[in-house]
C-alpha cells in the first residue's frame, strides 16, 4: 500500500511525507507481523488468496503460510527495514527536493517482494518475490543514474541475479515435474518417493538460484559493488533482505535439500569457498562500505555451510543476529558518510572520530564485536553454533572457519579503529568540521545497538527458544569451541590494534611489499577481471571481430556486391527496355493520335455548307450501297 500510495501521489506528498510514509508501513508491517507470529508459533495459519492457474488436474492457488520459521523471519524483515527506513530520512535528507518520493517507493516494493518470498506457500510465489527484489535491487542501486558507477553496478547486479534466477526457474519446473505440485505443503511428504538423482538436480538448481541472490562464487562480484547506491540501500540488501532470501529458500525447503547428500555437499564446498575469498578480500580493501559487504558475503557463507553440514537452526540463528548487527555495521559507516557529505569513503583518509560521533563510534563497536564473535554479543552464539557444527562434519572445515573468524576480527576492528582512533587524516582531504548526525539517524542505530547486547546477554537461551520454534537440532555451548572462537576473535582485535593504532610495523610498507597478494585479496582473486575483461571483454571482442570479419565482410559485402550488379541490370534494362521499347512505343501512339487528330479536325470546319455538302454526299453514298445490295439480291 505504502508503494502504491507513494507511486501515484508522491510528487504531490513529497520526498519527507514520502519517507513518513514508507516509515509507517514498514512499522505497521512489523507490528502485524508480531501479531500473526505470536499465533503462528503455536499452530501454522495457512491462508489461501485465490486460484492461479490450471494445469490439465493440478491448480496452482497462491496464499499465505505462517509458520515458525516464515512469521519469525518476516518479523526480523520488517522490524530491520522499519529502523532503515527511518534512518534513511536523515541520511536522504540533503537530497530532498530531487524526487526522492521514488527512492521510498522503491524501499517499499523492496520490503514487499522480500515478504512475499518469506511469506508464499508455494514455489511460484516465492519466485514472484525473488524477481521482485531483484528488480527493486536494480532500480535501488542505480539510484544515483547520473553515476557511472552506480549505473554499471545495478546492471552487474542485474546480470548476475538473471543468471541465477534462470537456474531457479528452471529448479522450480524440475520440481513441478517430479512432484506434480508447487505447494510446499504437499511436496515435502512426498520427498522420500521421488527418485533422489533426480531431486538432486532439482536442488541443485535451486541452489543456483540461492548463490545469485545471496552473493555466492562464482556469482558473487555484483554484492560489493552495489554499495554504489545510497547506505540505507546497503544496509537493506545486506541485513535481512535480498541476499538473506537464498539462505531463506533453502531452510524453507530444507526437506528436499536435506534428502539429497551430494547438493548438501556442493552447499559446503560453495559456503566454505565464499567465505574464506570474501574475508580475505575484506582484510585488504580500504572502502568504508565494501569492508562491511565482503562480511556479508563471508557470513553467508558461513550460513550456507551450516545448511550444507545439516545445521539449518544454526543458519537461521546466524541469520537473524547477523540481520541485526550488518545493519548496525551499515547504518554506522552512512552516518561517517554523512558526516562527510560524501566526500570521503577510502578508510586510510579518515581517523579520529572517536570524539566528533561518540554515538556512531559506540553503534559501530557493539556491531564490530558481534560479528567478531565476542563473548557476550549475539554473534559470538550465532557463530559459536556454526563453528561447532563445522568440526563435526570435518576437521579441517572446523578449522578453516576458525581461521576465517580470526580474519573477520581483524578486518572489522581494522575498519573501526582506523576510521575512528588515530591521527585525524581526513583533515587533508576535507576542509570542514565534522559532527554527529542528527536524531533520526542515531535513534535506529541506538535500537539495533541495544538489540544487539540484549540477544547477546540472552544468547543461549535465545538459541535454544528459537532453534526450538523453527526446528533443528538442540545444541548446547561447546565450550572447547567457544574458548577457541574466543581466543581468535581477541587475537584478531590484538592484531588489528597492533598494526593500525600502535603502529608497531609500517602497515604502508607492509602492503609495498606484499602487493600480489594484496591485490590478489582486493580483486577477489582476479575473479571479477576473469568475468569483466576475459568473459565479458572477450565475448566483446568476438563480437566486434563478428562484426567487422562477418557482418561488414560477408553480409554486407554479399549486399554490396548485389547492390551493384542489381544496380546494373536495371540500368541495362531502363536503357534497352524502358527508352528503346516502352517509351518508343508510347512516343509512337502518342505520335500517331496527334497525326490522326490533326487530320480528322478537318473534317470540323464550323461553316454551313460545307455540312449541307458531306450530308448529301453521306446521304448520296449511303443510296449507292443500297442500291447496290438490292441489286445484288435480285441477282
Amino acid at each position: 500500500m505504502a508503494f502504491m500510495v507513494i507511486l501515484v501521489f508522491g510528487r504531490k506528498i513529497g520526498d519527507l511525507g514520502s519517507g513518513i510514509i514508507a516509515s509507517v508501513g514498514a512499522g505497521l508491517t512489523t507490528l502485524f507481523s508480531l501479531v500473526v507470529a505470536l499465533k503462528a508459533i503455536h499452530e501454522p495459519i495457512h491462508i489461501k488468496l485465490y486460484s492461479f492457474l490450471p494445469i490439465s488436474d493440478y491448480t496452482l492457488k497462491l496464499g499465505f503460510y505462517f509458520d515458525s520459521l516464515s512469521s519469525l523471519m518476516a518479523l526480523v524483515v520488517s522490524f530491520v527495514a522499519t529502523l532503515i527506513f527511518v534512518y534513511s530520512i536523515g541520511y536522504m535528507r540533503d537530497e530532498f527536493g530531487k524526487w526522492v518520493f521514488k527512492f521510498y517507493a522503491y524501499l517499499s516494493l523492496f520490503l514487499f517482494a522480500m515478504l512475499l518470498i518469506v511469506l508464499s506457500d508455494n514455489l511460484l510465489g516465492i519466485f514472484f518475490g525473488w524477481e521482485g527484489v531483484g528488480l527493486a535491487s536494480y532500480l535501488l542501486i542505480g539510484y544515483y543514474h547520473n553515476q557511472k558507477k552506480a549505473t554499471n553496478a545495478s546492471f552487474e547486479a542485474f546480470v548476475m541475479n538473471r543468471i541465477g534466477d534462470w537456474l531457479f526457474i528452471f529448479g522450480i519446473i524440475y520440481t513441478f515435474y517430479l512432484f506434480g505440485s508447487l505447494d510446499i505443503l504437499e511436496i515435502f511428504p512426498k520427498v522420500e518417493e521421488v527418485n533422489k538423482y533426480a531431486l538432486g538436480v532439482a536442488t541443485m538448481l535451486l541452489f543456483g538460484g540461492a548463490v545469485g541472490k545471496s552473493g555466492q562464487f562464482p556469482l558473487h562480484t555484483w554484492l560489493p559493488n552495489a554499495m554504489a547506491g545510497p547506505t540505507p540501500v546497503s544496509a537493506l540488501l545486506h541485513a535481512a533482505t535480498m541476499v538473506a532470501a537464498g539462505v531463506y529458500m533453502v531452510a524453507r525447503l530444507y526437506p528436499m535439500f536435506e534428502a539429497t547428500p551430494q547438493t548438501l555437499k556442493l552447499i559446503v564446498v560453495i559456503g566454505a569457498l565464499t567465505m574464506t575469498m570474501a574475508a580475505l578480500a575484506g582484510a585488504v580493501h580500504n572502502d568504508i562500505k565494501k569492508i562491511i559487504a565482503f562480511s556479508t558475503m563471508s557470513q553467508l557463507g558461513y550460513m550456507f555451510v551450516a545448511l550444507g553440514v545439516g545445521d539449518k537452526g544454526g543458519a537461521m540463528f546466524h541469520l537473524t543476529t547477523h540481520a541485526f548487527f550488518k545493519a548496525l555495521l551499515f547504518l554506522a559507516a552512512g552516518a561517517v558518510i554523512t558526516a562527510f557529505h560524501h566526500h570521503l569513503y577510502d578508510i586510510f583518509k579518515m581517523g579520529g572520530l572517536k570524539k566528533y560521533m561518540p554515538i556512531t563510534y559506540v553503534a559501530f563497536m557493539v556491531g564490530a564485536l558481534s560479528l567478531a564473535g565476542v563473548f557476550p554479543f549475539s554473534g559470538f552464539w550465532s557463530k559459536d553454533r556454526i563453528v561447532a557444527s563445522m568440526y563435526e562434519w570435518s576437521g579441517v572445515l572446523g578449522i578453516l572457519g576458525t581461521i576465517v573468524a580470526f580474519v573477520t576480527a581483524y578486518y572489522s576492528f581494522r575498519e573501526g579503529f582506523l576510521v575512528f582512533h588515530g591521527k585525524e587524516r581526513w583533515r587533508e582531504f576535507y576542509n570542514k568540521e565534522v559532527h554527529e548526525v542528527e536524531g533520526v539517524m542515531t535513534v535506529p542505530m541506538g535500537i539495533l545497538g541495544f538489540v544487539t547486547v540484549l540477544s547477546g546477554l540472552f544468547g543461549l537461551w535465545l538459541e535454544h527458544w528459537y532453534v526450538g520454534l523453527i526446528g533443528g537440532e538442540e545444541k548446547g555451548i561447546h565450550l572447547s569451541v567457544a574458548l577457541v572462537s574466543l581466543g581468535v576473535a581477541v587475537g584478531g582485535i590484538w592484531l588489528a590494534w597492533a598494526v593500525y593504532v600502535k603502529e608497531v610495523i609500517d602497515y604502508r610498507r607492509a602492503y609495498e611489499s606484499l602487493k600480489f597478494i594484496h591485490t590478489t585479496f582486493k580483486e577477489q582473486f582476479f575473479t571479477e577481471k576473469l568475468y569483466h575483461n576475459v568473459i565479458g571483454g572477450g565475448y566483446l571482442s568476438v563480437s566486434r571481430l563478428t562484426f567487422k570479419g562477418v557482418d561488414r565482410g560477408l553480409i554486407d559485402g554479399f549486399i554490396n556486391l548485389l547492390y551493384k550488379n542489381f544496380f546494373k541490370f536495371v540500368k541495362f534494362l531502363w536503357k534497352n527496355l524502358d527508352i528503346k521499347i516502352i517509351d518508343l512505343l508510347i512516343h509512337e501512339s502518342v505520335l500517331s493520335a496527334f497525326r490522326i487528330g490533326r487530320v480528322s479536325r478537318q473534317l470540323q470546319t464550323g461553316l454551313l455548307n460545307h455540312y449541307i455538302i458531306f450530308l448529301t454526299l453521306g446521304v448520296v453514298v449511303m443510296l449507292g450501297v443500297m442500291l447496290y445490295l438490292l441489286e445484288r439480291f435480285k441477282g
